[in-house]
């Protein structure tokens, strides 16, 4: 018996390592930002279309999508651009928005979970909180 597979807990825990990975990745680019030769790196996945098809395929005649647990993640290079005169093109800027946003994101996701278990702590302590 899988006592979260219908609950959001599996959905917000994807959310929640996507959000980590992208802060790992983030916090990479602010360190080497003055490293001659460096490329900024992000974060991209597969597109999150794809496993809302598959929920909604109510026919065999449908295309099939991957239903693998595989969430695409992968971590791209940017060697298209320079921004500094040592071949770096790490943003600054760009780097902190993208990490105060992401770790909104991320507490969002937290407390979502924690909203989550709250609501169970009741019903399993029969309403008593």
């Amino acid at each position: 018996m899988n006592l979260f597979g219908s609950t959001p807990i599996p959905s917000l825990e994807k959310a929640l390592d996507r959000a980590d990975l992208t802060q790992r990745v983030i916090a990479q680019n602010i360190a080497n930002v003055d490293t001659p030769g460096y490329k900024a790196k992000t974060v991209a996945f597969r597109n999150v279309l794809q496993s809302a098809f598959q929920a909604r395929r109510t026919d065999p005649r449908h295309f099939a999508f991957s239903t693998d647990s595989d969430d695409g993640a992968r971590v791209v290079t940017d060697w298209t651009t320079t921004i500094q005169n040592n071949g770096n093109n790490v943003d600054i800027d760009k780097e902190m928005l993208n990490l105060a946003t992401d770790q909104i994101a991320y507490q969002a996701y937290s407390e979502a979970i924690s909203r989550k278990f709250n609501e169970w702590n009741i019903v399993l302590k029969g309403g008593n909180g």
